[in-house]
């Protein structure tokens, strides 16, 4: 944490700036760095989510005058800006936002060792935060668990739902132990590791007694004159659909509104002659458990098949726990991949 009469980055004056690149720079921003405490990245963190020295000078219980000296200092034995500053505002450079992104995983990899701790004290083995997209967790958690259970392999899955492009910046932040979604090409240029589980298509779901359903052959055409129950625009699922409509020479179809709930899509359905998407696996799980739905033959043909999981490694044994669970979960369902 920053005092008022120096900075942790340096009790001298630095050198003058070495030339960007070069390996006397290179040594001198690890020297800097290798200086930072917990609570000077904390006081980044601070300064780059708020934006304001007044709320970080509060937060680090300095002064302001003294933030500012600290940060100067920093900035000086890196030899690069950090925040750009103006009468009326900070924010973060280029090297700022470098720096804040490395310090946010340090952070939030420190924040996990007292749950990892508590966890390994009562024999559960540390935590693993799973990102799953919506409706994926009916799926594979339940089975994951006991899997976990009977392999002697206690370990505690914290579930967090929520659209791929939120989670895969919270996996890439280790917010997340490990992210399941729909290999893509995104999560597959993400920087991590990946563990490939399950193939699965996402196919045109409606309600039992759907008109469509009596036809004996279908095509984007005829489900083009019902109403949709769309996901959100923008995601890959939406883009995959207008995709369909549009290699039919067709506009996109009429929303009746936007849901990925699995469970209000169907209610809704049943009401409706409305159509929506749905994994194959979702639409069997429902299917055993009794629910009335029904399936055209139609899928989306440009949406990813391949189900994986995303990790940062190296992996944990608790990860590699959970990972391992949910291949065997996967390889016993039907038709999964062997």
């Amino acid at each position: 944490m920053p005092h008022d009469s120096h900075g942790p980055a340096g009790r001298t004056r630095p050198e003058p700036l070495a030339p960007p690149g070069g390996p006397a720079h290179e040594q001198r921003i690890a020297q800097a760095l290798r200086r930072l405490r917990v609570r000077d990245m904390e006081t980044l963190d601070t300064l780059g989510r708020t934006r304001s020295f007044a709320r970080t000078a509060e937060a680090a219980s300095i002064t302001q005058p003294a933030l500012s000296k600290w940060l100067r200092e920093l900035e000086e034995s890196l030899g690069l800006p950090l925040f750009e500053r103006t009468s009326r505002r900070v924010a973060p450079s280029a090297y700022g936002d470098a720096l804040l992104e490395c310090i946010g995983r340090v952070l939030t990899d420190m924040r996990g060792v007292a749950p990892a701790f508590d966890a390994l004290r009562t024999g559960t083995g540390r935590p693993v935060t799973i990102g799953l997209l919506p409706n994926m967790a009916p799926q594979l958690i339940p089975g994951a668990l006991a899997w976990l259970r009977d392999a002697g392999r206690p370990v505690q899955l914290n579930v967090r739902e929520d659209t791929l492009d939120r989670m895969l910046a919270q996996a890439q932040r280790h917010e997340l132990d490990l992210l399941v979604c729909r290999l893509d090409a995104s999560a597959l240029s993400a920087g991590l590791d990946v563990a490939p589980l399950y193939r699965d298509d996402m196919i045109v779901v409606c309600g039992p007694r759907h008109p469509l359903l009596r036809r004996a052959r279908i095509g984007w055409r005829d489900a083009a004159a019902f109403p949709w129950i769309a996901p959100p625009l923008g995601s890959p699922a939406r883009t995959a659909l207008d995709a369909e409509f549009a290699k039919a020479g067709l506009p996109p179809p009429s929303v009746l509104m936007e849901s990925v709930s699995w469970q209000t899509n169907r209610v809704v359905a049943e009401q409706s002659p409305c159509l929506f998407v749905q994994s194959a696996r979702a639409f069997e799980l429902a299917v055993r458990a009794g629910e009335r739905i029904g399936r055209l033959p139609l899928k989306l043909s440009t949406m990813p098949e391949t189900v994986g999981a995303l990790y940062a490694a190296p992996a944990s044994v608790s990860v590699t726990a959970a990972i391992d669970a949910l291949k065997a979960v996967t390889r016993t369902r039907p038709g999964a991949d062997d």
